[in-house]
């Protein structure tokens, strides 16, 4: 939601320089372009107005719908409970943790990401399983990867939370090292580096166990062939 009332505002932007320098030579917008602008203005006030009702619901509430949004996989970013939730004071931790233990899989990973960082504490009294069997079922879950960012260029709070797991997220993420698929992200500039690196589940993987294992400065090769002589290795 965030990203795209960035996006839409920028295009609202555009629209209206366009009507301000076509008004210099008194050319009006469009029809295509007045349908485009009133039909973004409604989408942002759209938005707006679900924020707005967010801001308004109390914390257990917020609590359901954060659960429900995890459930959805939504990216933190994308999550109007958790951008809400992060934001307020009081949270109760203990609400928080019982929402991982009670879905210790892909589902609990919002409230997860959350108890990190509103109490680090309650985060790390969570049992080290229980943060990896979340975190790894939600990466190999993922259909894109903007929730963990991009390796060599920046990560996102669920790969600092991973690598914080330790060796416990070790198995699973061994696993994945014959997973191919590929592993986009979305996004103007997201999706061309991406794309143009061609990571893969694999890939993700290697750079967690690499991380994991004490190579603090590990970087991704660039090339496929070389990141696959590394997962080689790391299968043994």
């Amino acid at each position: 939601m965030k990203r795209f009332t960035i996006v839409a505002a920028s295009l609202l932007a555009c629209l209206c320089l366009a009507g301000c320098a076509r008004k210099e030579k008194t050319v009006p917008l469009t029809d295509e372009q007045n349908q485009v602008k009133t039909r973004l203005e409604g989408q942002m006030q759209a938005a707006a107005q679900t924020a707005q009702s967010y801001h308004a619901m109390d914390n257990s509430v917020l609590l359901g719908k954060l659960l429900e949004e995890s459930k959805a996989q939504r990216e933190p970013f994308n999550s109007l409970a958790y951008r809400e939730l992060k934001t307020r004071s009081g949270v109760d931790s203990k609400a928080l943790a019982a929402l991982v233990k009670d879905n210790p899989n892909a589902s609990g990973l919002l409230p997860l990401l959350l108890l990190r960082k509103l109490d680090n504490k309650s985060y790390l009294e969570l049992p080290a399983e229980l943060r990896a069997k979340v975190l790894t079922d939600a990466l190999g879950s993922s259909k894109f990867f903007n929730t963990w960012g991009l390796p060599n260029f920046y990560l996102e709070d669920a790969s600092n939370a991973m690598i914080e797991a330790g060796r416990s997220a070790t198995p699973a993420l061994k696993k994945m090292l014959s997973d191919t698929r590929p592993a986009p992200l979305f996004g103007s500039q997201e999706a061309m580096l991406s794309k143009q690196m061609k990571y893969r589940l694999c890939d993700y993987a290697l750079f967690f166990l690499k991380r994991i294992g004490g190579t603090g400065d590990f970087r991704l090769p660039q090339t496929v062939e070389e990141r696959d002589a590394l997962v080689k290795t790391a299968q043994k």
